[in-house]
């Protein structure tokens, strides 16, 4: 959590405010304020599961999706560590609409993983 702010694409940007408790662990709350511009939201998110260096999952509490849920894993490769990530999620409302603002956050989301990763691979190697 601590090197989100790294790993994200400009001109978005997210900062941690506060992990309770600390160390991070199940049932940590974390709360981050993310936006673009002037434009700010916060975002807390509750820890399901901690198991590191191999696994971690988060879901939203509060924050720009309806449901949103995160797992990380992370695994020796042969030339370093891979980064999987699983994410279930619900934006928009439902029928049709919500179906098309769904497709539209899913292409977003993947477009900011393909960068979270690449920055990854970039500054821890």
């Amino acid at each position: 959590p601590r090197n989100l702010a790294r790993l994200t694409p400009p001109p978005a940007r997210i900062e941690l405010v506060r992990i309770e408790p600390d160390p991070p662990r199940r049932g940590s709350e974390l709360e981050f304020r993310y936006g673009m511009g002037p434009i700010t939201r916060r975002w807390v998110v509750r820890l399901l599961e901690h198991d590191p260096p191999h696994r971690m999952v988060d879901e939203t509490l509060s924050g720009p999706m309806r449901q949103f849920r995160h797992e990380h894993r992370f695994r020796a490769g042969r030339h370093g560590t891979w980064i999987e990530d699983r994410i279930e999620y619900r934006v928009g409302p439902g029928g049709p609409l919500g179906v098309a603002v769904d497709a539209a956050a899913g292409l977003a989301m993947r477009a900011l993983l393909v960068y979270r990763h690449a920055m990854a691979r970039r500054i821890f190697g």
